[in-house]
């Protein structure tokens, strides 16, 4: 039995055959992710507007192209938008507090406070030591730099020289009326110098 040549075999048997040709359409090329997405979302952490208008800008051609990256420019604009609420928050927030840092760090407020504080610890009846309190309580508010603490601290000042005053004339009737009005001006002086306070 005789076996009859292959018609498509080669005459150089050292070389393969060349591979079959696949039917249908060649491949599409695959899609490729759009740039601009790619980023306006990678810009939305750093730099919010800018990823937002590439964010924009990446959508548009998008939807005109063919490319991918949609998710990335949606994803994109929202955490640009979240960024830049955050932003505007913040910055809302120092504006709005900035004036009460301010008071707080006002030397009338700091040295006020102190010295408030130290002639409340003094005894009622060491009339220099009385003394030597308000002055420093007059020299805190000789040093402010806002006109309602320096008027709320002289007021402390007056309140207590009053208070001597009255004490040493044996007055207990105005030296009680002084002590709630000193009591009502050293609230104010807290609530000037205090975060929050208006």
């Amino acid at each position: 039995m005789s076996i009859a040549p292959d018609p498509n075999a080669t005459e150089n048997y050292g070389q393969p055959a060349a591979a079959p040709q696949p039917y249908g359409p060649p491949p599409a090329a695959s899609q490729s992710t759009s740039g601009l997405s790619i980023a306006g979302f990678v810009l939305a952490f750093i730099i919010a507007p800018i990823g937002f208008i590439l964010s924009v800008v990446a959508l548009v051609k998008i939807k005109a192209s063919a490319q991918k990256g949609k998710g990335l420019a949606i994803a994109g604009v929202i955490i640009s938008v979240l960024g830049m609420i955050g932003w505007a928050l913040i910055i809302a927030t120092v504006i709005a507090v900035a004036p009460t840092a301010a008071k707080l760090a006002d030397p009338g407020c700091v040295d006020g406070k102190a010295a408030i504080n130290n002639l409340a610890t003094v005894n009622g009846t060491d009339s220099a030591a009385l003394e030597t309190g308000i002055a420093d309580i007059r020299t805190a508010a000789a040093k402010s730099k806002h006109d309602d603490v320096r008027a709320a601290i002289t007021a402390v000042a007056d309140d207590y020289t009053q208070i001597v005053q009255a004490a040493k004339a044996g007055d207990q009737a105005s030296t009680d009326q002084l002590v709630k009005k000193s009591d009502d001006d050293i609230a104010k002086v807290n609530s000037l110098c205090t975060v929050g306070g208006k």
